[in-house]
């Protein structure tokens, strides 16, 4: 099994300027390795990450602190459950997000989520990963953090629209089994989400 690392100027367009999310709290929720883990996306990752914006503009739905929508900006693959090596995925916000207790709405692109995998479904048609990381910047870029402790987690990934399973559904890509790069994702957290932990400013 292949998995390519992604040159440094890649990562670093991870956080170019003119996106929403900080650089502190971007890379506090991601593993030291994780550009060695990732597979090589099919769409840049500023690509996507545009995307993520434009299309958060277009959502004229409620805020939700339970639910939301998001875009699968950097993927791993999930065959390797049983060697316990790092399977870390990563998404960027799309639907609008506000935890019960913040009177902040975060938008396309405003958060950013670390997802870890857990393994395939026993047909290999469907994929679990837990949600244990959350990074936002809220429009004064004032940047918030909330951690899963421990082993636990926040939540899991989802199709989108799917409030019944809980896997979401693969690809196969050079013989791994992973996400498609930059389609969406819902992320279901096991409890409304009431506060996130301020992190500091960071513009």
């Amino acid at each position: 099994m292949s998995l390519l690392a992604i040159p440094l100027i890649i990562w670093g367009a991870l956080n170019f300027a003119g996106n929403a999310t900080s650089v502190l709290g971007w890379l506090s929720i991601m593993p030291r390795d994780l550009a060695g883990l990732i597979n090589p996306p099919q769409v840049s990752l500023p690509d996507a990450i545009k995307s993520a914006v434009v299309e958060g503009g277009n959502y004229t739905t409620a805020p939700t602190s339970e639910t939301l929508v998001a875009k699968v900006i950097t993927r791993a693959s999930l065959d390797d459950a049983n060697s316990g090596a790092d399977m870390p995925f990563l998404f960027s916000l799309v639907s609008p997000f506000k935890p019960t207790g913040m009177n902040t709405i975060f938008r396309g692109d405003g958060c950013r989520f670390l997802g870890k995998g857990r393994g395939i479904s026993q047909d290999k048609n469907g994929g679990y990963i837990d949600i244990v990381g959350a990074s936002c910047v809220d429009d004064r870029g004032i940047a918030y953090e909330l951690h899963a402790q421990g082993t636990r987690r926040l939540g899991f990934v989802a199709n989108v629209g799917d409030f019944t399973s809980g896997t979401v559904k693969l690809i196969q890509d050079k013989g791994d089994h992973t996400l498609q790069h930059a389609e969406n994702v819902m992320l279901r957290f096991d409890q409304p989400v009431a506060l996130l932990l301020e992190a500091g400013r960071v513009r």
